[in-house]
């Protein structure tokens, strides 16, 4: 369970940037030499190696239970941390063209179908919101290779 406590919050996730020149050494001396730049933006830096590189597949998901009030990306974003990470909304969710849930693209790296129970203490209450792959894609398939966005006309 997380708590949220000051708005608006703002999540900013990048999980991994590849910094590449014609020999090692450059990266290195640029890298050593401008570390406390870098350490503005990243955390942690390695070499690269063949296990460094992790797959993920694309998947929309459904999340039900969303109360009006934390209807917002900031929201959404919290609320599939646990089952991947957020990419984006699709356009009838933003324009709140129906509310019954919101349709979610996230990049995981889970083959199996995304389903989940995730709770938030949202002003004092405690939201249980589920999160429920859609289907129509083999499994492990990626998402994110299909142009799966029904127009805003068809709602």
């Amino acid at each position: 369970m997380r708590a949220l406590k000051n708005w608006p919050l703002f999540l900013w996730e990048l999980t991994k940037v590849l910094i590449r020149s014609s020999s090692d050494a450059e990266v290195r001396h640029l890298m050593d030499g401008a570390k406390d730049f870098f350490s503005l933006f990243f955390s942690n830096w390695v070499s690269w190696n063949k296990e460094a590189g992790s797959s993920q597949r694309g998947a929309w998901v459904r999340l039900y239970g969303i109360q009006i009030h934390a209807w917002n990306e900031n929201f959404f974003k919290l609320w599939v941390l646990d089952c991947g990470r957020y990419l984006r909304a699709d356009s009838c969710t933003m324009e709140k063209d129906k509310l019954d849930y919101a349709r979610i693209l996230i990049a995981t790296p889970a083959l199996e179908i995304v389903q989940s129970v995730e709770k938030l203490l949202v002003d004092g209450e405690l939201i249980e919101v589920k999160i429920i792959e859609e289907w129509g894609l083999s499994l492990g398939e990626d998402a994110c290779l299909f142009d799966d966005e029904p127009d805003s006309e068809m709602y």
